[in-house]
């Protein structure tokens, strides 16, 4: 048996230990309490702001014409010079007015470009010390008349990007278009083109790896990658340099030239799709189609789903004063103020807009799934025949520039998208401002002068475009956002 002494020795370790584990647990316990003390340091730190760098629009350059010799049938030809217009302003008060320099791309693919002019690269230095970049609008315009091309062509000079979709043009017979391509930058440009049309994507053999130099411009015939396409939408990528990318489209009906235009790039897909300034300037005839598709003549919208899943599609006409305007049926029948169609994926589908009498309209086309779109309209008068092309645009987000080019009837069309009205404000480089109150939701026009330059104040969230009819001719450009500033960052040294 264990002697007392080993068993009181026995009892007074575990009555130590165990008083040794109360205490760490009390121990312990009051550390999960008591807050224990901290120091909080920030990371070495440099916000780094980017110096505003210069601004930069390409115009793009005079209409042009394939060779007739079919030996060389994909040599392009200019048809006469194109007027620019062009301007700058530092402030949103309108009084510090610049006058941007340009110089012109080379443009090797005309052959007459050394008589009629190229493209031409339009540069808005930043001012010393300026924070901020200056608000800055610039188009071009030209009207031919000639045996096998005519009409009115307007564009906006473009800024440069990786990405851009045309929503236009035709490859059928008596239809011409040409993929316009201006890198203004310092190096080479690698550009896809992706062709789709009415039956899916084209298999376009030469339609990648296109190399633009700099400081130059490539003229592609879209004939040439998809011949006999009623509808075709391109989608443009470049890698390495950024290109300003437009599409021009004439038209020959039988012996006699029927029209112009240069097509600007449409907004990326969407949603949602504005289109402001669609102009009726002659009655359509009541037959929407034809035995291969929409009949001539007849104002329609062209719709693409780039994903691959089938989109519903409500669109709606809204004329001057938010007066929503009922869509005919094909079949000539009066519809409701707004007309729902299912657009298959990949497939470029045209919806015909029956019924409308002359005016101005702006479109919007709302969607399950990612869109894009144009409409087209065509005009007839003393001057012939001519068409135009009206593509969706982004909004625009404050005030903005327009520099409008020489043509006839020149007008700022405005959809203002914001929830309450808008008072918009059009100030001329010289001359009196000029005003029009637009109603949430609802669109307006402002009259405009040839040869000026405005700057618009008033409006928050706006679709713009600027529109020309005369007897005979029409055609319209968008006004787009800036592209966005590189931000200031937080730079962290190791």
């Amino acid at each position: 048996m264990p002697s007392r002494r080993r068993v009181a020795l026995f009892g007074a370790r575990a009555l130590a230990g165990t008083v040794g584990l109360a205490v760490a647990v009390v121990v312990v316990g009051a550390a999960a309490v008591v807050p224990w003390p901290t120091l909080d340091r920030a990371p070495a730190s440099v916000l780094v702001a980017p110096v505003p760098t210069e601004q930069q629009r390409v115009c793009p350059g005079p209409l042009l014409t394939l060779a007739e010799d079919s030996s060389q049938a994909q040599a392009a030809t200019s048809v006469g010079p194109a007027d620019a217009e062009f301007g700058a302003n530092a402030t949103s008060a309108g009084s510090d007015w610049i006058r941007p320099s340009s110089t012109e791309l080379a443009a090797p693919d005309n052959a007459k470009s050394d008589v009629d002019g190229a493209p031409r690269l339009v540069r808005v230095p930043v001012q010393d010390g300026a924070t901020t970049v200056p608000l800055v609008g610039a188009s071009q315009s030209q009207t031919a008349a000639t045996d096998s091309l005519a009409g009115l062509a307007v564009a906006a000079c473009a800024e440069a990007v990786s990405d851009a979709w045309l929503v236009g043009g035709s490859t059928d017979v008596g239809r011409t278009s040409l993929v316009l391509l201006s890198n203004p930058s310092t190096v080479v440009a690698a550009v896809d083109l992706a062709v789709y049309g009415e039956a899916g994507l084209v298999n376009a053999p030469g339609s990648t790896g296109i190399l633009v130099q700099p400081g130059a411009q490539r003229i592609v015939s879209l004939a040439g990658l998809a011949p006999n396409l009623r509808s075709p939408v391109v989608h443009v990528s470049s890698h390495g340099g950024q290109v300003a990318a437009a599409l021009e489209q004439s038209v020959v009906r039988g012996l006699e030239p029927g029209g112009a235009e240069i097509v600007g790039s449409s907004a990326v897909p969407g949603l949602t799709q504005r289109i402001a300034g669609l102009l009726i300037t002659t009655q359509a005839a009541v037959a929407a189609t034809d035995s291969t598709g929409i009949a001539e003549d007849t104002p329609s919208v062209r719709i693409l789903v780039p994903g691959d899943t089938a989109a519903t599609v409500e669109l709606g006409v809204v004329g001057a004063g938010g007066q929503q305007v009922g869509i005919e049926s094909e079949e000539g029948k009066p519809g409701g103020s707004s007309l729902q169609v299912e657009i298959q994926p990949g497939i470029a589908t045209e919806v015909p807009l029956v019924g409308l009498i002359p005016g101005a309209y702006s479109v919007e086309l709302r969607s399950d799934q990612p869109i894009v779109a144009a409409a087209q309209a065509s005009s007839v008068g003393t001057a012939g025949k001519d068409f135009a092309w009206f593509s969706a645009s982004g909004t625009l987000d404050d005030d903005f520039l327009v520099a409008v080019a020489p043509g006839p009837g020149p007008a700022l069309h405005l959809v203002n998208t914001a929830d309450e009205d808008a008072t918009y404000t059009a100030t001329p480089e010289t001359g009196q401002p000029v005003t029009v109150t637009v109603p949430a939701g609802e669109s307006g026009t402002l009259p405009l002068t040839a040869s000026a330059r405005y700057l618009v104040s008033g409006g928050r969230t706006t679709v713009a475009s600027v529109g020309y009819s005369g007897a005979g001719l029409v055609s319209s450009f968008t006004l787009g956002q800036a592209g966005p500033l590189a931000a200031p960052i937080q730079v962290y040294p190791h």
